[in-house]
């Protein structure tokens, strides 16, 4: 085979198909009649779930493009469903955004996602590689003794950031920093 071929890989069943796919299982979702103890409203949100899943499993389109998309489907799908507290008028677009994104005013949304900040910020700063230097220099190479600066790490960023989810998020990426220093692999006995 000459070197300077460009060889084309072929897209996945999966991958090629999966938007429609979901998009097949949320219109089986959408036609079917209501099952009993769920709403029209409920039901739908299910259909919008599994296509969500699918979508984001196939890597059919990107995270952007896919959180446009269900977020069009919740205004639409849930705006044309009967009201849940009366059903003779329809929810509303309006209505249906509104419960569409409730969820993201969750404290524990914001927690996850302000830990998940701080993690990337010590990885694009670096920080996370200096911590992992300091903390080898300080106890060695040795196994039980990296197991025991890990949570020595962990207690002593607990004065700083009192949260143990934002915590963790943050010895997380020491811990890859000391995995990559030493060059071991990720799937390993001792990276687990």
């Amino acid at each position: 085979m000459n070197t300077n071929e460009i060889t084309v890989q072929k897209e996945g069943f999966f991958k090629k198909w999966g938007l429609v796919i979901g998009a097949i299982v949320l219109l089986i979702f959408v036609l079917m009649p209501t099952i009993e103890g769920l709403t029209v409203a409920g039901q739908r949100m299910i259909g919008i779930f599994l296509f969500a899943v699918i979508v984001w499993m196939s890597s059919t389109v990107s995270y952007p493009v896919s959180a446009i998309i269900i977020m069009t489907l919740i205004a639409v799908l849930l705006g044309t469903a009967p009201d849940i507290a009366d059903t003779t008028k329809l929810m509303g677009t309006s209505k249906a955004l509104k419960m569409g994104i409730s969820g993201f005013s969750s404290t524990a949304f914001l927690l996850v996602a302000a830990a998940m900040f701080i993690s990337v910020a010590m990885m694009k700063t670096g920080l996370d590689r200096r911590i992992a230097l300091t903390m080898l220099s300080k106890v060695g190479a040795k196994v039980s003794h990296i197991y025991l600066g890990c949570i020595a790490c962990g207690f002593v960023l607990g004065f700083f950031v009192p949260s143990s989810t934002a915590r963790v998020a943050c010895v997380l990426p020491i811990i890859m920093g000391i995995l990559n220093i030493m060059d071991i692999d990720h799937r390993s006995k001792f990276a687990g």
